[in-house]
């Protein structure tokens, strides 16, 4: 078989796993179905093992092993008390004078560190992520993720934050003069405003994956019905925003260098603005690749498109493979290019009635099968009707992601524009939620299926033989052209 460029996003993964059987210790058993893995995927793959191009791969993943098993074997740092001004990346109330979040915590000699806090604030006050509060507690590492029963503590590791917070205390700043980044996300907070609340955390939700206002009914809602994935920025969201400065650049008669910038850039603003979470850095470092590759001439391959990522992300951090939304957005995305895609293409025949109704179907079930297994594995959940609510809101998402940065920029340019375009958006919302919470009132809207690690790990193990296959028939039929 040929060496697709995202290759190494698969033997990373491999190697990575691996790493994490040392470290937790895994029987003979397991590690026999690991390295039956590796051989099967080899043979599928077709892959000569000595070749130099795997051999690099190979030793890169091995970096990147070593590299993750060197931090959770080292001893960690003592912890200490600091004082110090802290900003919110991402933050949750807990209680009335108890808040929550990720962010930066700057010292008073100018180090800077990431950090998970769980603080109380001094009086029950209005916080926001864009701005800054001064910080006393006590700082101490986090602990090994693959030793610990601290699912959070886990979750945080996966994306690289390194500390954690106790006793400690927030007293707000006075207010600073915003960056360009906070004034966007300000703008764009604004813009997603309707005359009712709930509608506007929804919006919100939708286009900045800010869940902290919804209320526990409208997560149920969503949760149970397989629709979470509408409140995390992703290729949806992305896409529009690419396709947006594309088509202006061709408008404005830019050479091709400078719309592929202004393409590139648009999206990468947008990507800071709403936070770089698992499922926006993938879509926007595919999207960069495309770019990369109409820059220089070449043919675009999906798959190769986002394996290169898969590895990118991983090689930046390792951890990243055991956050459930990396595996959630990735999974997803894999199961589409590499599965639904071919499958549509075989069956869906163009010269046949309703062709792009059959290829949307088959798409959307292979989307749906994945999520559902990350569902039942994590959540315990499984609802039937998750891919009818895929089949049909993803598409109405949408409309409603376009009216968001439709609003956006009208109000950045004619805001009293914004009152012809509020009365749609909020329809569109209120038809978005009506409909998912008549899907949760359907009979067998929703299932407590357990699933344990050992099936869990034998359906990934399956999922990746099929994307083998499906690379080894692809390989056979451009050998055969």
């Amino acid at each position: 078989m040929r060496y697709p460029l995202g290759f190494f996003g698969f033997v990373c993964g491999f190697t990575l796993i691996g790493a994490r059987g040392f470290l937790t210790k895994i029987s003979a058993t397991e590690w026999l179905i690991y390295l039956g893995a590796w051989f099967l995927f080899l043979r599928l793959t077709r892959v000569r093992i000595f070749s130099k191009k795997f051999l690099l791969n190979f030793l890169v993943s091995l970096a990147v092993a070593a590299h993750m098993f060197f931090t959770c074997t080292r001893q960690p740092t003592r912890g200490r008390y600091v004082r110090g001004v802290f900003q919110f990346d991402k933050l949750f109330r807990t209680q009335p004078k108890r808040i929550g979040g990720i962010g930066q915590l700057t010292l008073s000699n100018g180090e800077t560190f990431p950090l998970y806090l769980h603080a109380s604030t001094k009086k029950d006050v209005p916080l926001n992520d864009t701005e800054r509060y001064r910080f006393s507690g006590y700082v101490k590492p986090l602990r090994n993720p693959f030793r610990s029963s601290q699912n959070f503590s886990f979750y945080l590791w996966s994306r690289s934050v390194r500390q954690h917070s106790t006793h400690a205390r927030l007293a707000p700043l006075a207010q600073q003069p915003p960056t360009f980044l906070q004034r966007c996300r300000k703008s764009l907070f604004a813009a997603l405003t309707v005359k009712d609340e709930h509608l506007s955390h929804i919006w919100r939700a939708i286009l900045m994956g800010k869940k902290e206002a919804l209320s526990k009914d409208q997560i149920q809602h969503f949760f149970y019905t397989g629709t979470m994935h509408l409140f995390a920025v992703s290729g949806l969201h992305v896409g529009v925003i690419g396709t947006f400065f594309f088509f202006l650049g061709r408008l404005l008669c830019l050479p091709k260098l400078l719309r592929l910038m202004l393409t590139g850039g648009g999206v990468w603003l947008y990507a800071a603005v709403v936070g770089f979470g698992p499922s926006t850095l993938r879509a926007t470092l595919m999207i960069t690749f495309v770019l990369l590759a109409q820059l220089i001439s070449r043919p675009v391959s999906g798959q190769n498109v986002f394996f290169n990522t898969v590895g990118l992300t991983l090689f930046c951090n390792p951890f990243g493979l055991w956050d459930v939304g990396f595996q959630l957005s990735y999974g997803t995305v894999a199961s589409i290019l590499c599965i639904g895609v071919p499958l549509s293409l075989r069956y869906a025949d163009p010269r046949q009635r309703f062709s792009s109704l059959k290829a949307t179907v088959i798409v959307s079930f292979c989307a749906s099968v994945i999520s559902s297994l990350f569902s039942m594995r994590y959540w315990d959940l499984f609802s039937p009707w998750a891919f009818v609510a895929n089949l049909f809101l993803i598409p109405f998402a949408s409309l409603i992601v376009v009216l968001g940065m439709l609003s956006w920029g009208i109000l950045l340019l004619f805001p009293p524009l914004l009152t012809v375009t509020e009365p749609l958006s909020r329809l569109c919302l209120e038809i978005l939620l009506k409909s998912v919470e008549v899907l949760e009132n359907l009979p067998g809207a929703i299932f407590k299926i357990p699933m344990s690690s050992g099936v869990f790990a034998l359906c990934l193990w399956m999922f990746a033989m099929m994307i083998g296959k499906t690379e080894r028939r692809k390989a056979v039929a451009t050998k055969e052209q």
